[in-house]
């Protein structure tokens, strides 16, 4: 008995090695592709200001000053977003052009960390989920987010839209992790610290986006109305975090240039009317987003985290409410871009919808596993592989995991493509632009413009539109239709007179700028 648990301890640590080597050989082809990467579009419109600054002045702190009075312009006069505006001002080229590689480092790697963050909190100490069981969970259920996302330029490569969504929804996880353990901390020091920070997280989440700002607000009255009807010690303090959210909200709702942008926007729709396309947009988009990789991961997490799930206290008794609930709770993200844009959103919005997805899934899964587990009395064929004796057996299922993993990932066809590659996987399409050097010349023809543009003497630079541009990348903002925004913004940010997009020496557009 003692060997054969030995043996399957050994089993585990094994498995859980394996998928995190995996996880980390499937990322390296995005952070070496992240080298190659050059700013686009907003990022120079955000950050006009703090780039003379930094010219200027070569000072950390004035530039961060100088984000601040940016984001008090950009609420009188575009919108009350006051966490994306400050963080937009400050993109990492405005520090040097070689150094916008730190957008996929911040991005991703902070994305990583939210999602271990949370997960730690959720499985390790609310379920008692073991080392093996936690590791394989994360790097399954990470693969998928990184490797299927929606927009994967938009997600990873673009700082200005990445900031806005994926980092601000990374740290809304952070907070719901950071609340977590501040309700299981006992010492008065931890629980004084985690709420400082705590309170924190909740001021810079108060200036995310919409949809984001939406999901932590219903989420935090859940949480408050837990505490409220267990009569909870902290339900003070709790009720106070959502006080200071609201509050958050108002400020950022109340801006002036809410309106200029609204006038931009084709129009939008009812509130009842937001509320009835947001579910029925919400559930088309969980059916678009089901796929094999994704099934294979439920998977994976069910079979893990079984023995946890089936030695959890909790007795599981609601699954179709908490179902119910968790579908309301994805839908609602959709409703602010409904309401004010009659749309959807862009690809940076899909993507944090699709983060919502992937975790909210595997909740429901374990949880429906809870249930079957409390009725089935350890009946089930994933409780019984989870106290097999039987290693060969272990492995066999866990090998045809990963091979329907894989045969996900070769059958990958993402809307809009018209071939079923693993190309289209996000690590595949960045490794297809190193191997043919389409990355390195993208690179090439990015660091004669910004020569160009970086030359004082050159005031009237002519710049040549790239077309053969990596698909993990922005397109070139030449490209743009409001081509003559686009040239505007580099004579601003750049400082020349004039500024023209040529194509074979004919001049497109030009830009003229008074000094």
């Amino acid at each position: 008995m003692r060997h054969a648990l030995a043996r399957r301890r050994l089993s585990n640590r094994a498995l859980m090695w394996l998928c995190v080597a995996a996880l980390l050989l499937s990322l390296m082809p995005l952070y070496a592709l992240s080298a190659y990467n050059h700013a686009c579009y907003d990022d120079f419109g955000f950050s006009i200001r703090t780039h003379d600054t930094w010219r200027e002045t070569g000072s950390f702190l004035e530039t961060v000053l100088a984000a601040v009075q940016n984001t008090v312009s950009i609420r009188d006069t575009w919108e009350g977003t006051y966490t994306t505006s400050f963080l937009s001002a400050l993109q990492p080229a405005l520090f040097g052009e070689d150094l916008y590689w730190v957008t996929t480092a911040l991005l991703l790697t902070f994305l990583l960390f939210a999602v271990w963050f949370f997960l730690r909190q959720t499985l390790v100490r609310t379920l008692g989920a073991d080392r093996q069981a936690f590791w394989t969970a994360f790097c399954a259920v990470t693969f998928v987010m990184v490797q299927f996302v929606p927009e994967l330029s938009e997600a990873f490569f673009w700082f200005n839209g990445g900031v806005a969504y994926t980092l601000l929804w990374a740290v809304a996880l952070v907070r719901l992790g950071v609340w977590l353990c501040f309700e299981r901390a006992q010492r008065r020091g931890a629980k004084v610290a985690l709420y400082a920070l705590l309170l924190v997280l909740t001021v810079a989440v108060g200036g995310a986006k919409y949809s984001t700002l939406l999901l932590c607000l219903l989420a935090d009255a859940l949480l408050v109305a837990r505490a409220l009807l267990v009569r909870r010690r902290d339900r003070v303090a709790e009720t106070a975090v959502l006080v200071l959210l609201l509050a958050c909200f108002a400020f950022s709702a109340s801006a002036p240039g809410n309106a200029v942008r609204a006038a931009t926007l084709s129009g939008g729709m009812s509130a009842p009317r937001a509320v009835l396309q947001a579910f029925y947009f919400g559930v088309a988009l969980m059916g678009s987003w089901f796929s094999l990789p994704l099934l294979v991961v439920w998977a994976l997490v069910a079979w893990q985290l079984s023995e946890a799930i089936r030695g959890c206290p909790c007795r599981f008794n609601h699954p179709v409410w908490i179902t119910a609930l968790s579908v309301c709770l994805f839908c609602a993200q959709l409703a602010p871009t409904l309401y004010t844009g009659n749309y959807l959103g862009d690809g940076r919005t899909l993507n944090t919808y699709f983060y919502t997805f992937v975790l909210m899934s595997c909740a429901l899964v374990l949880y429906w596993l809870g249930w079957a587990q409390r009725r089935a009395e350890d009946r089930l064929p994933f409780a019984a592989i989870g106290t097999a004796r039987r290693d060969g057996l272990r492995l066999a299922a866990f090998a045809a995991a990963l091979v329907l993993l894989a045969v996900g990932c070769v059958s990958y066809r993402p809307e809009g493509s018209a071939d079923w590659s693993l190309w289209n996987t996000a690590s595949g399409s960045a490794v297809r632009s190193l191997m043919t050097g389409q990355a390195a010349a993208y690179d090439a023809a990015m660091d004669a413009r910004d020569a160009a543009m970086n030359d004082p003497e050159n005031t009237r630079p002519v710049l040549t539109p790239v077309d053969d541009i990596p698909s993990a990348f922005m397109g070139d903002a030449l490209n743009a239709d409001n081509l003559d925004y686009v040239l505007s913004l580099y004579a601003e940010y750049y400082e020349k007179q004039q500024v023209t997009a040529a194509e074979g020496g004919i001049a497109c557009s030009w830009k003229e700028r008074t000094r």
